[in-house]
């Protein structure tokens, strides 16, 4: 059976709530709560990728591929959306 409720995931969900009320009450600072967001999620998205390709090798499944396909995708689409949304300020 899988676990539902992981570190990971309790950080996440931990993690929009107060995104939520630090922007509600402090937009000022929400840009930093963002780049404190940073270095926590990081090392969390490489340690899963260590396990995925490491469980990848033990059942031969394509885990960490589909992984890596989504998250250049994903880079794909923001790189997208910044050059849409860019604005000329000087």
């Amino acid at each position: 059976m899988k676990k539902l409720i992981t570190p990971t995931n309790f950080i996440i969900f931990l993690w929009g709530p107060l995104y939520v009320a630090m922007s509600l009450l402090y937009p000022d600072y929400t840009r930093y709560y963002l780049y404190m967001s940073l270095p926590i999620f990081i090392p969390l998205m490489i340690a899963n990728l260590i396990k995925q390709r490491k469980e990848d090798k033990v059942n031969d499944t394509n885990k960490f591929q589909s992984s890596i396909y989504r998250m250049l995708l994903v880079g794909v689409v923001l790189v997208f959306f910044f050059f849409v949304t860019k604005q000329n300020h000087l």
